[in-house]
């Protein structure tokens, strides 16, 4: 459970601060509006879009601030395993997201008056999908966080990794709104089986990711 002290470590100071949580919900809400005013006829799926356009900004922060404030190396000579301070990360985004998520998914109801008509498994698609997000964006940050230009670079390497989790996503949520939950085990174990798949790929990489 050592992983739960990089999570508290950096949740004490994002509560303190509180600069990327409202960051987040700051652009996710104007994202909203931004769609509200422009679409007559609102896609379920553009949920999903303000969660990917928040998480990309909020998300990678997690390792990159590190480097910024130049702890990255008091973190490696720590007796932390290397696989706990990536743990750790995934459960501090873990706990922004749901807390962004808490905030938007009742605002995104009211706003676009799109009430899905199986409340519980379209909560389960978004969490799921986002839930796959932070795991893809925080191992895949942790593997650009020497780069130079890694603001630049993780979303090339985001993209493409977690086109199959946005799909699978959408086609769930929209399968909830509808009513039409038949067939919605399919993309929910894709969501699944992807995610699991990423957790692997980050505790088989982070030790050498963290080595100079």
């Amino acid at each position: 459970m050592k992983f739960l002290k990089v999570a508290f470590k950096d949740l004490k100071i994002e509560f303190r601060t509180k600069n990327t949580v409202n960051f987040m919900f700051l652009f996710a809400l104007l994202s909203i509006m931004l769609f509200s005013a422009t679409m007559e006829n609102p896609d379920p799926a553009i949920l999903w879009l303000v969660f990917i356009f928040a998480g990309m900004l909020g998300y990678s922060r997690a390792f990159l601030k590190e480097v910024e404030t130049g702890t990255l190396e008091a973190l490696k000579i720590s007796p932390l395993p290397p696989t706990s301070i990536l743990f750790g990360k995934i459960v501090f985004n873990g706990v922004l997201m749901l807390m962004i998520q808490a905030l938007l998914i009742p605002i995104f109801i009211a706003v676009f008056s799109i009430y899905p008509k199986n409340l519980f498994l379209a909560v389960v698609s978004i969490t799921l999908g986002n839930l796959a997000f932070v795991v893809i964006s925080s191992s895949l940050s942790l593997l650009v966080i020497k780069s130079k230009a890694r603001e630049l670079l993780l979303p090339v390497l985001l993209f493409p990794v977690l086109f199959p989790v946005v799909l699978s996503t959408v086609q769930a949520f929209t399968m909830a709104v509808n009513g039409n939950v038949e067939g919605i085990s399919a993309p929910l174990s894709v969501i699944i089986a992807f995610t699991m798949a990423m957790i692997g790929v980050g505790y088989l990489t982070v030790d050498y990711a963290l080595v100079e």
